[in-house]
């Protein structure tokens, strides 16, 4: 579909103006960070206790990953609305390309890290295991990126990677799931 097919289908939105779209994408991510707030607070008054206090280390991890998750997952419709106005910017899909090479890049140095050091306890490794988390949440960013991508070059370099990021996150899980039976 070229951009000309794209703006005759919404022609409201695209007439609006640059600070309208920011007020637009800003607001959508406060709403998507309010949503993963109440979240939060919301996990942390059903499981307030004793088991709560004896691991609270581990509940406070798993608000994290709860608040990081939602937010991620709301702040697809803020990052579709910039991708879709940013979709005639040729400069920005080159640099996103070679973005998203990167950072399939630094999903296989974080695997390799992870496996290389495993019982390390440094810096980088702490990095690596935080990069690994991150990867079902870039691999969706990713798949969003390619849905959008103005030209077939783009979206099937973004859909490869966004394919790598899931892939090393699966192969991730079923191995750990392997090694704990």
């Amino acid at each position: 579909m070229t951009n000309n097919g794209l703006r005759g289908l919404t022609p409201a939105v695209n007439s609006l103006r640059l600070s309208t779209r920011i007020g637009c994408i800003f607001l959508g991510l406060v709403v998507a960070l309010a949503v993963a707030w109440i979240a939060v607070e919301l996990r942390q008054r059903a499981t307030q206790g004793p088991d709560a206090l004896a691991s609270s280390g581990m509940y406070a991890f798993g608000d994290l990953v709860l608040g990081v998750g939602v937010f991620g997952v709301l702040a697809l419709v803020p990052m579709a609305l910039t991708l879709y106005w940013l979709r005639p910017v040729a400069r920005f899909w080159s640099a996103l390309q070679w973005g998203a090479i990167l950072f399939a890049l630094t999903g296989c140095l974080a695997v390799a890290a992870s496996i290389w050091a495993l019982q390390s306890r440094s810096a980088w490794l702490i990095l690596a295991h935080a990069r690994i988390g991150l990867m079902p949440l870039g691999a969706l960013a990713l798949l969003m990126c390619t849905v959008f991508a103005p030209q077939a070059r783009q979206r099937w370099l973004l859909l490869a990677t966004a394919i790598g990021d899931g892939a090393l996150f699966a192969a991730i899980v079923i191995s750990m799931l392997v090694r704990s039976r």
